[in-house]
Order: structure tokens, then C-alpha cells, then sequence
């Protein structure tokens, strides 16, 4: 498997090199820059690597890195997270989860202290114009990284066939 600088750069410069194809096809600004970053995101925190231990995209989230304990003791590496679609949606749906149980944790704590919770409109993050781009974004980041390590995989089998034969 590349390194996970490579994942890294290989994934950053073709999401920066679509950006002036993508202006250039006529695509709305804000559709692109919601693509680049969720491409940005899925690179670098949303890894199909989250299912390891110790790896560059885990220490990320610094002390929030132990969400993802659970995740990887369940998700064997290069198992869901490591399948087009079904793994980035995995971990998008792990991570929203997650981020409902602590919203969740919080919300009765405020009550439990007779204050109260900020408002929030659930509809507004969820709206396809600003997912749409976003989930396209993560989803090519994660398709790289699957295709390299398929890449790279292949390249290492052949490599090691001309040596034995």
C-alpha cells in the first residue's frame, strides 16, 4: 500500500487540478469549492485508514481521535471501509452518529441544568445543494485512495511472480 503521505498529496493535487477543469466546464463556484472540500475532508480525516490504529488520518482528530476506536475494532482494515460508496457512507454515517450521541448527551445535560439547548434547524444542513457536492467530494477522495492501494497491490503481485519465476 502507498504511504500515507502519498494517499495524501497523490489525493490533494488531483482534487486542486479538477478545481480549473470544473470552472472551466461551467460548474457553479460554490458547487466546486463544496466538492473540493469535502474531497479535502475525506482525504485527510475520513481515510479508509480509520479502521487502523495509530494511522496519520486517526492522530487527525487529536483528542477526539478515540471516537474511532469502536469503529476500527469492528471494521476490519481493508474490509467495508475499503469497498466504493459503502465505505466513505460508512464513516459518514459513523461519524454523524457519533456527533448525534454527544449532541444528544448535550442537549439533556443543558436540560438537566434548566437551561436552554441553542436551536438548531435540522434542514438547513440537510439540504441536497450543499451535500450533494460535498458527498461527490468525499466520494472521489476515497475512490483514489481505494484505486491506489488497489494500484499498488497489483504492481507489488507482479513483482513478486517475476522474481520467483
Amino acid at each position: 500500500m502507498p504511504s500515507g503521505r502519498v494517499h495524501d498529496g497523490v489525493n490533494t493535487v488531483l482534487t486542486l487540478a479538477v478545481v480549473p477543469v470544473a470552472y472551466a466546464k461551467g460548474f457553479d463556484v460554490a458547487d466546486i469549492v463544496l466538492f473540493t472540500l469535502g474531497s479535502l475532508f475525506a482525504t485527510y480525516y475520513l481515510s479508509p485508514d480509520l479502521d487502523l490504529e495509530g494511522t496519520r488520518p486517526v492522530r487527525r482528530w487529536g483528542h477526539l481521535s478515540f471516537i474511532w476506536k469502536p469503529y476500527s475494532s469492528v471494521v476490519p482494515h481493508r474490509g467495508i471501509s475499503h469497498y466504493p460508496v459503502v465505505g466513505i457512507l460508512t464513516r459518514l454515517g459513523y461519524l454523524f452518529l457519533i456527533f448525534a450521541l454527544f449532541w444528544f448527551s448535550f442537549v439533556g445535560l443543558l436540560h438537566y441544568l434548566g437551561l436552554s439547548p441553542p436551536r438548531l434547524d435540522p434542514y438547513a444542513v440537510l439540504k441536497p445543494r450543499v451535500w450533494g457536492p460535498f458527498l461527490m467530494g468525499a466520494l472521489f477522495a476515497d475512490t483514489l485512495h481505494i484505486a491506489m492501494d488497489y494500484v499498488w497491490s497489483s504492481l507489488k503481485r507482479k513483482g513478486r511472480r517475476r522474481r520467483r519465476g
